[in-house]
């Protein structure tokens, strides 16, 4: 509440994620939560953080969520002959009409989509809508391009990317960082360089082999190197020509890494920082007894 209510646009992006998240869930058969609870349980999430915004007052969440009710409300709805799902979908819906936190006609439509089975006639928004095949292969085909600014000038500095932080971040300093000043980086607009596109290419790459299906036992990352797993399930890189093993790329760790310091030293205080500095000192070596009493 404290990190995401305050913000129109972080609230539309957890409902977006949780849409997305209720539509990705596994239709295989497991044992335990079903696909049906695990729906369930994402609607009584947002119920929760409802009442608690409700209690302060706050009407961000409800608004940033109206676009993205419908289609988690039909995701959970999707099932045939289960009475008593049905029944807790219909109380929950109930509950937001009693409190008063969405507007008639959109509990209506979470109503009819309920009583339809999830079968609504189109989704609740343009976001939540299923990418089409065409629309996918056009889109890695276009070419890498640069915008006019990393982040949006409209947006408060709170929402703003992490890398806007980076040049208001001096090294070995705890002085905090100045929120005013933060601003949007102005870029070169137009076509990216190679090297900007390969490390594009390679982190889409990568998260291709981590969110995928998982059916492919390697993978070939382009450049004549072969990804493989051995018997343990780690990820190790074979260059192909010579069958030497490939150190794997540290780009991704020490960005988060960098992310986390800029996040720490920016929240943390020079006190806090000077108590951390001390207590991770390491103890200074003393000499054994023998050479000191010689």
């Amino acid at each position: 509440m404290t990190n995401v209510a305050s913000s129109t646009a972080r609230c539309a992006n957890l409902a977006k994620y949780l849409a997305a998240l209720s539509r990705g869930f596994s239709t295989d058969s497991a044992p335990r939560p079903s696909l049906k609870r695990k729906r369930l349980h994402i609607l009584y999430i947002l119920s929760d953080a409802l009442h608690h915004a409700a209690r302060m007052n706050n009407r961000v969440c409800a608004d940033a969520w109206t676009a993205h009710l419908v289609t988690l409300v039909a995701a959970a709805a999707s099932f045939d002959k289960c009475p008593k799902h049905k029944a807790k979908l219909d109380n929950l819906i109930s509950l937001w009409s009693e409190k008063q936190y969405f507007a008639v006609d959109l509990l209506s439509q979470l109503r009819d989509a309920v009583s339809k089975n999830g079968n609504v006639s189109a989704p609740a928004s343009q976001a939540d809508a299923a990418p089409q095949t065409a629309s996918l292969k056009l889109a890695k085909d276009t070419p890498y391009m640069l915008p006019y600014s990393h982040g949006d000038t409209s947006t408060p500095w709170y929402d703003l990317p992490v890398g806007t932080w980076l040049p208001h971040l001096t090294p070995n300093s705890a002085r905090p960082m100045a929120p005013d000043r933060i601003r949007p980086i102005q870029l070169a607009a137009g076509p990216a360089d190679g090297v900007l596109v390969d490390a594009v290419k390679k982190l889409l790459r990568s998260a291709d082999r981590i969110y995928g299906s998982g059916n492919e036992v390697s993978a070939d990352d382009g450049n004549g190197d072969l990804e493989d797993i051995n018997e343990l399930g780690e990820r190790f890189v074979l260059d192909q020509a010579t069958g030497d093993l490939l150190p794997r790329p540290l780009i991704l760790a020490i960005g988060v890494i960098t992310v986390t310091l800029a996040i720490t030293v920016a929240q943390a205080s020079p006190p806090i920082l000077v108590r951390l500095t001390q207590s991770h000192a390491l103890p200074a070596c003393k000499k054994p007894e023998s050479e000191r009493e010689s």
